[in-house]
């Protein structure tokens, strides 16, 4: 029923994670460090994960007025462009198993799945030095995921030509007889014959005709005097091939009723094709051309997945900027809060949106959420809470 069925479909939008990252000023009960603070916010918040953000070089408040502004750009193209990474890479690979990121750990190299890397996220001071200026830093971020971006393009374009010359060659050599090249069919068979090829001369010409199975008889009694013509050679019309729904016949005729025969035949539904001496694409050619593909897929799907990677490690670190930059402005200097992530299905964000709305350290920064509809609080601006809150996506469906 209508209301099963919608009850399904909500059922499966509240199962779906919406990651988000909330910043929290420190407490005055707990320890003046991040790791008090967060063992004191873990006893009374559920499914909360430390997000380590460093401390930044902050410059003045223009400065950091003028980084809030431009990271808001930069994080939303960012996420655009890395999450188109990963659609292309879903799309070539045929799997939806690849949102992994790579890693170099103390044993080499690393692999996790998007939302371990983030439960598991760490600064990476040698790519992302915090001694250097904020605009610096979102800048390298930003050149990063563009380059990677751009090397992309050019290896799909050189993918999709090799793609499109072999989807054209296939459809050419696919189809029936009616609208295939038949060019390499007819030397085919006069070199069968060891004969030079259809004859051709001053007065006489070959005509090739497309007859369906079902009317071949027609054509063997016919073909000789079709549209009253009598200048058409006795007994030449020989087959060049049979396939199940189609046969292909030659005929040899005289070059000034060559016309008027061609009408005939349509009359009596039956298809003339020119014969064009051009040379087709071999099936040696096409394994090339198939190869060719293969080669470049999984190049493409080698270099999607190092770029997805490359994009997903800056997209998170440009959202640590971001938790960083917009709680100075909010609590103010020096850096005194700690940045929780959580990972959790739409339907608890409530319950936990709750619990973050009590904490006491909140009080002088209280806006009431109090009456926000779910659907309000999962798609509600920063403003509506009293904290720092930062959507994250580790999924295309988050």
């Amino acid at each position: 029923s209508t209301q099963s069925t919608w009850g399904r479909y909500k059922e499966s939008i509240l199962s779906v994670l919406m990651p988000f990252i909330a910043s929290i000023p420190f407490s005055e009960s707990a320890g003046n460090n991040v790791s008090s603070q967060f063992e004191s916010l873990g006893s009374k918040i559920p499914n909360a994960t430390p997000f380590e953000v460093p401390t930044l070089k902050v410059g003045t408040l223009d400065n950091l007025m003028e980084c809030s502004d431009d990271l808001v750009k930069m994080d939303t193209q960012i996420e655009s462009v890395t999450f188109k990474m990963l659609h292309l890479l879903e799309e070539i690979s045929g799997t939806h198993d690849v949102a992994v990121v790579t890693r170099q750990g103390h044993q080499g190299q690393q692999h996790e799945r998007t939302d371990e890397y983030l439960s598991n996220f760490k600064w990476n001071e040698a790519q992302f030095p915090v001694n250097k200026p904020l605009k610096q830093l979102l800048q390298n971020i930003h050149e990063q995921v563009l380059k990677g971006e751009e090397n992309i393009r050019t290896r799909l374009a050189d993918f999709n030509d090799i793609k499109t010359r072999l989807q054209n060659v296939r459809k050419k050599t696919g189809g029936s007889l009616m609208t295939r090249p038949l060019s390499q069919l007819i030397k085919d068979y006069y070199r069968k014959e060891n004969e030079d090829g259809p004859l051709q001369s001053e007065y006489l010409t070959t005509l090739f005709v497309v007859v369906s199975s079902v009317e071949e008889k027609n054509w063997l009694k016919s073909y000789g005097s079709l549209g009253g013509n009598e200048f058409i050679v006795p007994d030449s019309s020989r087959l060049i091939v049979k396939e199940a729904d189609y046969c292909l016949y030659s005929v040899i005729l005289f070059r000034k009723i060559a016309e008027n025969y061609k009408q005939a035949c349509r009359e009596n539904k039956f298809t003339v094709r020119e014969f064009e001496n051009v040379e087709e694409v071999t099936d040696e050619e096409m394994e090339q051309l198939q190869q060719q593909l293969d080669t470049k897929k999984n190049h493409l799907i080698r270099w999607l997945k190092n770029s997805f990677s490359e994009s997903f490690i800056g997209y998170v670190h440009m959202k640590a900027i971001r938790v960083f930059v917009e709680s100075i402005l909010r609590y103010g200097l020096p850096p005194k809060f700690v940045a929780l992530l959580f990972q959790v299905p739409s339907k608890k964000e409530k319950e936990i949106r709750r619990h973050l709305h009590v904490l006491p350290n909140l009080r002088s920064t209280k806006q009431s959420v109090e009456g926000l509809e779910p659907g309000d609080l999962l798609n509600a601006f920063e403003q509506h809470y009293p904290y720092v809150s930062l959507r994250i996506k580790a999924t295309p469906t988050d």
